[in-house]
């Protein structure tokens, strides 16, 4: 893959403005990371969940058959779904992206019942958590008390809380509806299939948590434990079914960690740098900063790509080969681009791509990330525009 010009734009304003400037049926694949309508960090930003107006903003520019993934919150992702479905994108799939690496955001029952009785619970050990299970203090200035039960009601609830770990993230995969067949519509547009073989899973690749063995063709099993997923009962010594040897059929889960500070950084050494703290928002040797819910940037001295909601350039890479079509003639369109990662991830793979940004200062990162993740490889062209 070597086309001659990667066209990148990078465009500020709100998406809704600017998507407006766009040619309607201009766009082949969305891929993006909106808001969950959590208030994350207490962001007035992340307070809404994109309704109808985007989703049918995305329908108007998308070509027929072309193709929407938008990752969305656990608790929020049906209000996103509704509202692509609402706007008359057809909901094809749910991809979860897992990382088992959340913090469990949950209330101490016991230590609520005994806060609500007035009475004070008796310090009886010192736990580590956030920076010191990360850079392994031990000399207890950072970190909590662990607490004994003061009342019989607290002792009767103690171990109880309110949430799960959170370990995954889902993905809303919607697509246009096509024009005739799917195979009309791919001549025509180049849009409505999925890139099976090129996102297949390779054996021992981790984004693949599920069992091993030589069931790589989404049908096989092992010959040799005479069994196949899903409890089936396979005797012993029927020939095995084919096996790809390009790897597994790509499933509707994958996993990666969340991106390391070296990876979000990449590229914007020259940038502005911000305390770790100030990254945050939280005040410095607080007991925010050490809180989880503070973000990774509670661990590091300085940070240059601040954005506090990165995702992986590995699983983004992997849905933008997924859904974009044929590389050198697609173009796909992030509508969030908070700091790049899709943009980065189509200039590598080889896609054109448009992303939107409300705020300069990530744009300013994008550009950064972009231009580090395919300098010298391909020639490009890295246009960016204020707000519209």
């Amino acid at each position: 893959m070597n086309p001659h010009e990667l066209n990148i734009e990078l465009r500020q304003g709100d998406c809704l403005n600017v998507m407006a400037t766009l040619d309607a049926e201009s766009i082949d694949a969305i891929v993006t990371d909106p808001p969950y309508g959590i208030g994350f960090m207490g962001r007035e930003w992340d307070s809404v969940v994109p309704g109808l107006d985007w989703a049918q903003a995305c329908h108007r520019v998308l070509k027929p058959g072309g193709h929407l993934v938008a990752f969305g919150g656990c608790r929020t992702v049906h209000r996103l779904a509704c509202a692509i479905e609402e706007a008359g994108i057809e909901i094809r799939d749910l991809l979860a992206w897992q990382n088992f690496q959340g913090f469990p955001k949950s209330m101490d029952i016991s230590k609520a019942i005994d806060a609500a009785a007035g009475v004070e619970r008796e310090v009886v050990g010192r736990g580590t958590s956030g920076r010191t299970a990360i850079l392994g203090g031990t000399d207890g200035s950072i970190g909590h008390d662990i607490t004994a039960p003061a009342t019989p009601e607290a002792k009767a609830w103690e171990g109880f809380g309110t949430a799960l770990k959170p370990a995954f993230e889902p993905a809303v995969i919607a697509r246009k509806p096509i024009a005739g067949t799917v195979a009309a519509n791919v001549l025509r547009y180049g849009t409505g299939a999925l890139n099976i073989d090129g996102c297949r899973i390779k054996p021992g690749d981790p984004a693949w948590p599920g069992p091993g063995g030589e069931d790589l063709s989404g049908g096989g099993y092992s010959p040799d434990s005479g069994s196949r997923g899903g409890g089936f009962t396979i005797p012993r010594g029927i020939e095995t079914p084919f096996v790809n040897p390009a790897g597994r059929w790509p499933a509707n889960i994958y996993q990666c960690p969340k991106p390391s500070r070296s990876e979000r950084e990449a590229g914007c050494a020259h940038l502005p740098a911000r305390a770790g703290f100030e990254a945050v928002e939280r005040s410095e040797g607080s007991a925010g900063v050490d809180n989880p819910r503070a973000g990774a940037g509670r661990t590091a001295s300085k940070v240059r790509n601040h954005h506090p909601t990165v995702k992986p350039l590995g699983v983004i890479r992997w849905i933008v080969r997924l859904v974009g079509g044929r590389p050198g003639e697609s173009v796909i369109l992030d509508p969030f681009m908070g700091s790049g990662t899709t943009l980065a991830a189509c200039a590598i793979e080889g896609f054109a791509g448009i992303g939107i940004e409300r705020e300069a200062e990530y744009i300013d990162i994008a550009e950064a990330r972009i231009k580090h993740e395919i300098g010298g490889l391909f020639a490009y062209r890295v246009r960016r525009e204020g707000a519209v």
